[in-house]
């Protein structure tokens, strides 16, 4: 094998890993973006559920279109390889026990 050939097998193997790094990259990015959509998703639940206490408004079809906003978006994140935990601490930090709803909460 002549050195030229040897150089350009070695320029596409450059080529191959950019751009695989480039893929994950992106992957990468838009996995942080659907984790910041759903965190900015669950800070509008957190202030709904202040407002529906406050003024006894009925927000339920909006806190349900919201919840299920967050849970497609951790089905997204968690189907591209990432975490899925979106803006969600540990057991400990919520105030819903596992299986229980928000909206079943302090009634």
């Amino acid at each position: 094998m002549g050195l030229l050939d040897k150089a350009k097998e070695i320029a596409g193997q450059g080529a191959e890993a950019s751009k695989k790094a480039a893929d994950a990259a992106k992957e990468k990015a838009g996995d942080l973006q659907a984790k910041r959509r759903a965190d900015d998703l669950a800070e509008q639940l957190g202030y709904l559920v202040v407002r529906e206490r406050e003024e006894r408004a009925d927000v339920s079809a909006e806190k349900q279109r919201l919840v299920d906003e967050i849970v497609a978006l951790q089905l997204e994140i968690a189907a591209n390889g990432g975490d899925g935990a979106a803006g969600r601490g540990t057991d400990a930090d919520r105030d819903t026990a596992p299986g229980e709803s928000a909206e079943t909460v302090g009634e």
